[in-house]
């Protein structure tokens, strides 16, 4: 999936989610940093470091409102992968842990 098939609501969840997945356990390592640009590599470098900075000012419950949004399953589960991947680089710890868990609960997913 790219960055372009996502819509602009889905998109900015995702850069909101990637931003606070990589600050959940209060580091951005070396191994994440490669990660993120990886990910924005493969999905549009451009279009999703343009989401990245409109994301920096979302708040907790506006991006909990964007995540509730999304609707089509085969973006949530396209998500939920590429937020694991990102949570396993460095090992996933228990507030990555609980950020997955709410979102299978949010996405009824699994």
């Amino acid at each position: 999936m790219t960055f372009d098939e996502l819509t602009a609501e889905e998109q900015l969840a995702l850069a909101g989610l990637v931003r606070l997945m990589v600050r959940m356990d209060g580091q951005f390592t070396p191994d994440e940093v490669i990660a993120v640009s990886t990910l924005a590599k493969d999905i549009g470098a451009t279009r999703f470091w343009s989401m990245m900075t409109d994301a920096q000012t979302m708040e907790t419950e506006e991006l909990s409102d964007h995540v509730a949004a999304i609707q089509r399953p085969e973006v949530r589960e396209w998500m939920y992968g590429v937020l694991v991947g990102l949570a396993a680089v460095d090992g996933i710890d228990s507030a990555e842990t609980e950020l997955l868990d709410w979102l299978m609960d949010v996405w009824q997913l699994g």
